[in-house]
């Protein structure tokens, strides 16, 4: 019989969502057995993290260490979008990083293994099992074990595996990239270009190489041989104004390729079991904002299996609010990827850009019906009959707990905090009739005059607050 593995957690994969969420749950004093298959490190494309990473990264006690890794700095981006260049990010402040992400996941499992995670590389998951007290995880490998546990944490990327329901969120997108030796002025810059019908994203590694990647529809490299998806490549590349400098230079290593679709689970969490990372939801690389979703949901993930297992009587809050994220996560991405599409597709309305300029109809959300002027000063005021004050859950640093929060069609989650003052007990002092003045007014014992007005028309512009003699 193969050795027994205790353990209370068992994550599978070592990517950032995998690492993330066992280095934050052995924080929170968790026994954590973390589960990677392939030797690290390993190659993976996606370098450029923006500079709202880094307060994740300090939340898990990495900043420093990664600020001391010898990741380039990027203080912005170079954009050839619809016609029109555009420089973004460089302004003074905290720069992003441009990382190589063989280092990086390494960094960040390091840094688990460090915080007391059991890190068991390279080593394969086989088929888990539910028991009537948590899972069994057979390892397949050079020393064959079964890991018992009591929640399990599928944080294992797109692969195949626990049951998955993935339901497509985007058209179908590849990805063409190869490595190159930098052209002269080449910095520390991302770079992105629309094309044709495929864009482009570059940028300088630590490693003294550029990455130039071209994004594609699937069906235009389908049944290609190794050498014609080389010359596709290459052929699109000569097209790029922002990265065809490459060409001047050496490429290091072959043209590679990777689905870069954007896919979402649809199996709900349950008390037992939950998804982190692209296993949950992958984003189209558009938005470039993928590891940096990865290691925000690690966070949100870790905060809800500590809730599962610390206060049961929560197990009900905590996975309606994982739920309730996900969705919320989706179409946000999906409706960022499909501006930036659409953006293009008005200069060059080919099948390419418009078929990708809208989200799926799953995922389409009717846009908010909002106020643009502040409401009159003398004007009487109640709160609009399809807003409610209800239970909800929000997120501590820890843990996931009950809320009294703010629902309307104009919002796109419950609202609990307003400019960081509890919303509810403001709506619970409202005597419907009362002017527009005298709500502020009555508010003014709980913060300054300026932020109860700011409130006051921010109530009025999401429509929550109307007009008294309004009866919508």
């Amino acid at each position: 019989m193969p050795p027994r593995h205790e353990t209370e957690i068992c994550v599978i994969g070592g990517g950032p969502a995998g690492s993330g969420v066992a280095l934050r749950l052995a924080q929170l004093g968790h026994r954590v057995t973390l589960v990677e298959r392939a030797a690290f490190p390993r190659a993976h494309i996606g370098e450029s993290l923006p500079p709202s990473i880094l307060p994740t990264l300090t939340a898990l006690g990495l900043r420093d260490r990664f600020e001391r890794a010898g990741f380039l700095r990027s203080h912005g981006s170079i954009l050839y979008w619809g016609g029109e260049f555009e420089r973004r990010g460089t302004s003074p402040g905290a720069p992003g990083l441009l990382v190589n992400r063989a280092g990086f996941d390494a960094l960040l499992l390091h840094a688990a293994d460090e915080a007391g995670v059991a890190v068991l590389q390279p080593a394969r998951a086989h088929r888990p099992r539910r028991t009537t007290k948590g899972w069994e995880v057979p390892l397949r490998g050079e020393t064959p074990q079964t890991i018992h546990t009591r929640l399990l944490i599928d944080a294992a990327g797109k692969q195949a595996g626990l049951a998955r329901k993935f339901r497509r969120c985007s058209q179908p997108l590849l990805a063409l990239y190869a490595y190159w030796q930098p052209p002269p002025g080449f910095g520390p810059e991302t770079r992105v270009e629309a094309g044709e019908a495929q864009w482009y994203w570059g940028a300088l590694l630590p490693d003294g190489t550029v990455n130039a990647t071209i994004f594609l529809d699937p069906a235009r490299a389908a049944g290609l041989s190794p050498a014609d998806r080389r010359d596709l490549y290459l052929n699109l590349l000569a097209q790029s104004t922002l990265l065809s400098p490459c060409l001047d230079t050496s490429r290091r290593g072959h043209v590679r390729s990777c689905d870069a679709a954007s896919y979402a689970e649809q199996t709900p969490p349950a008390a037992h079991l939950l998804r982190v990372g692209e296993a949950s939801f992958s984003i189209d690389p558009l938005s470039s904002q993928g590891v940096q979703s990865a290691l925000g949901q690690a966070m949100q993930t870790a905060a809800v299996a500590h809730t599962l297992l610390i206060r049961p009587q929560d197990t009900e809050l905590a996975l309606t609010f994982a739920a309730d994220r996900q969705t919320e996560r989706i179409r946000t991405h999906a409706t960022l990827a499909a501006d930036y599409y659409a953006r293009r597709a008005r200069h060059h309305p080919n099948p390419f850009w418009t078929d990708r300029a809208t989200p799926p109809d799953w995922l389409a959300t009717p846009p908010p019906d909002l106020l643009v002027t502040a409401p009159p000063s003398d004007l009487p005021l109640r709160l609009s009959p399809e807003a409610a004050l209800k239970p909800s859950a929000i997120q501590t640093e820890t843990l996931i707990r009950p809320e009294t929060a703010l629902t309307h069609p104009n919002l796109n989650r419950p609202v609990v905090f307003l400019d960081g003052l509890r919303i509810a007990p403001l709506l619970h002092r409202l005597t419907p009739g009362q002017s527009a003045d005298a709500i502020a007014r009555r508010w003014t014992n709980q913060t300054t005059p300026e932020r109860a007005k700011k409130l006051l028309t921010w109530l009025w512009r999401h429509r929550i607050l109307i007009p008294a003699q309004n009866v919508r």
